[in-house]
């Protein structure tokens, strides 16, 4: 048991290493500098030169990334040189927004797929089986850079109900908070219904021809009580799963959608560092959201170790 922990934790954090190198890497690809961003027209090659010095950015890749990771290693993700402020700091600030749209979202998410789920395996195949399924398949080929759009234009500019742009934080109301974050989130949702709901809809259909659920039937329940009590939990395990992976993803994959609403989460703080060139704040973002993502992955993954003994034999064997 010990040993596939800790293997998994290891390819974990190779992964994470891997990502940051792969931005380093693609960041010195791009045309222009920092410095150059930072001096604006007073950006002459010997002014260049002395920032880059000042910056540690004129030594090689590899140094920059070595020292960058022993940094990172005790928790200092640097300073950006284009806004002076902490790269940590610029994190915590912006946190906030972006994990309120990922759980908002991921919630949302839950509670429809479960309900079209049901619906859907109550009475599979039939009209409004085939009706979910296609609502489904729009929903799974919307991104959300075309349903952003669509729900700004339907629900904020035509009906006026949600504010087309900007964030209220909590302490500002609770009202106003959920009406600057609902829109975004459903953006962020519509691919995470279709999925989930696909993912139940199978596993309940698999589960209502179980014996124990003919066993429930047979002693005269409702079909409604047999889904519920009987059929629903035992399989909610593959959609648990999945959401618990999507989590992750989806704190790392709200760039999009920030920028369209105008958050400021970490989202947007990634899309304007990777303009002005802020090569500190982007690999700090993009190793946080990593360390995110794989750490998710990984408590999922061990999870279903303690949740299923059956996944304990196989890695044993």
């Amino acid at each position: 048991m010990v040993l596939p922990v800790l293997g998994r934790i290891g390819r974990s954090l190779l992964v994470v290493l891997l990502v940051t190198m792969a931005v380093v890497l693609l960041m010195s690809l791009a045309p222009g500098s920092a410095a150059e961003v930072i001096l604006g027209e007073a950006a002459t090659p010997q002014a260049v030169a002395a920032l880059n010095a000042k910056l540690g950015l004129d030594q090689p890749l590899w140094a920059q990334y070595l020292n960058w990771l022993g940094d990172a290693v005790r928790g200092d993700l640097g300073e950006s040189p284009v806004t002076g402020q902490p790269v940590t700091e610029a994190i915590v600030e912006r946190l906030p927004v972006t994990l309120q749209l990922a759980v908002m979202a991921l919630l949302l998410a839950l509670v429809v797929s479960v309900l079209l789920a049901v619906a859907s395996a109550l009475r599979p195949n039939s009209l409004l089986d085939r009706a979910i399924n296609a609502v489904s398949s729009v929903f799974l080929s919307v991104p959300a850079f075309i349903a952003g759009p669509l729900l700004i234009y339907v629900f904020a500019l035509q009906l006026g109900w949600f504010p087309v742009t900007g964030w209220s934080r909590l302490s500002d109301g609770i009202g106003p908070n959920l009406l600057g974050a609902l829109l975004p989130a459903i953006a962020i949702a519509l691919t995470e219904i279709a999925a989930f709901h696909r993912v139940l809809r199978a596993d309940l259909i698999g589960t209502l021809r179980e014996d124990f659920v003919g066993a429930a039937r047979a002693k005269g329940m409702s079909g409604a009580y047999v889904m519920l009590r009987h059929a629903l939990r035992p399989s909610s395990f593959s959609l648990i799963t999945l959401a618990g992976i999507n989590l992750g993803r989806l704190i790392g994959g709200t760039v999009i959608v920030e920028s369209l609403f105008a958050l400021p989460g970490l989202g947007q703080l990634l899309a304007t560092s990777i303009v002005t060139r802020d090569v500190v704040t982007v690999q700090g973002v993009v190793a946080f959201i990593a360390v995110v993502y794989v750490g998710v992955n990984t408590a999922v993954d061990l999870s279903y170790r303690l949740i299923d003994p059956r996944i304990r034999k196989v890695a044993a064997a």
